[in-house]
C-alpha cells in the first residue's frame, strides 16, 4: 500500500469512471483527504476524507488491499466516523468478507441529471417566500446545517462559504428550508436539503433545489442527487427536478 501524492490526483481523476462527489472534492483539493493505492500502478484505490468517508474502487482482485490500509481499525481506535462507499459488487463481497459482523450495509441511489426534464417542468411560485444565499448569519441560525455540519463535511465554515453552494427560504427572518452542497468539486455539486417539519408539503424543498440547480448550471457544474433507496419522498422530488436513471450503490457503516 502506498499513499498517492497530491500532484498525482489529477491522474487518478482522469481515469476515474464513477465516484461519489466527495471523492472529486478530495481530488480537486477542495476538502482535506488522502488517496491510497495498492502500488505505483494505481490499480486498486481508496479515497478518504478527513471526516471518515471512504470510497474503494479499481481492481478488486487484491483481497489484502483493505487490510493493508487498516481503515476500519484506525477509525475504531481513534473513535472516528467510518462510512465506506462502494459501487461495485465485487468490492461489496470483499468488504463484507473483510468486515464480517462489524458493519451494516445501506443501499443508496445516485441519479443522472436530465437537463431537458428540468427545463420542461413547472416552475415553483416564489412570491410568498424570500430566498437567500447561505451566509454566516444563516449558518448561526440554521435548522441543521450549522458550524458543526460544515466543520465535518467542509473542514470549516470558511471553506464552505468560499467554495460551496447554498440557499435558504426565510419567513419573517425564520429559516424554514435550506439546500446546500454537502460536497462540491470543480465539476459536481451534491445537494443536501432540510425543511422545518412545520412547513413540509409546501414545495419549499423544491424551491431551494431549483435555486441550487440554477446556480450550478450557471457555473457549468453538474448537480447531483443521492438518497437511500427507501426514501420515496426524495426520489419523487428528484425525479420532478430531472434526476433520473437511479443507480444503486452500497454504503457500509459501523454496526
Amino acid at each position: 500500500m502506498i499513499a498517492v501524492p497530491t500532484e498525482h490526483f489529477t491522474l487518478i481523476k482522469k481515469d476515474l469512471k464513477e465516484a461519489p462527489t466527495f471523492v472529486h472534492s478530495v481530488l480537486d483539493l477542495i476538502i482535506e483527504g488522502s488517496v491510497y493505492a495498492d502500488s505505483d500502478k494505481y490499480k486498486s484505490l481508496l479515497i478518504q476524507t478527513a471526516s471518515g468517508l471512504y470510497f474503494v474502487t479499481g481492481y478488486s482482485s487484491n483481497e489484502l488491499f483493505l487490510k493493508s490500509v487498516s481503515i476500519f481499525e484506525k477509525s475504531v481506535i481513534q473513535g472516528k466516523r467510518f462510512t465506506l462507499f462502494s459501487n461495485e459488487s465485487t468490492w461489496n463481497q470483499l468488504i463484507e468478507k473483510y468486515l464480517e459482523n462489524k458493519v451494516k450495509k445501506i443501499e443508496r441511489y445516485s441519479f443522472s441529471f436530465d437537463l431537458l426534464t428540468y427545463k420542461n417542468r413547472k416552475r415553483n411560485n416564489f412570491k410568498d417566500y424570500e430566498v437567500f444565499k447561505i451566509n454566516n448569519y444563516i449558518i448561526e441560525h440554521s435548522l441543521e446545517f450549522d458550524k458543526k455540519y460544515y466543520d465535518e463535511y467542509w473542514d470549516s465554515t470558511e471553506n464552505f462559504l468560499q467554495n460551496g453552494i447554498g440557499f435558504c427560504v426565510l419567513e419573517r427572518e425564520k429559516i424554514i428550508s435550506e439546500g446546500v452542497s454537502i460536497f462540491k468539486s470543480e465539476n459536481y455539486a451534491e445537494i443536501d436539503i432540510i425543511t422545518d417539519s412545520n412547513y413540509r408539503g409546501k414545495g419549499l424543498a423544491s424551491i431551494v433545489a431549483e435555486q441550487f440547480i440554477d446556480y450550478c448550471l450557471s457555473e457549468n457544474i453538474q448537480p447531483r442527487w443521492d438518497c437511500d433507496v427507501d426514501n420515496g419522498a426524495s426520489i419523487n422530488l428528484g425525479s420532478k427536478l430531472g434526476f433520473i436513471n437511479p443507480k444503486k450503490y452500497a454504503v457500509y457503516i459501523i454496526k
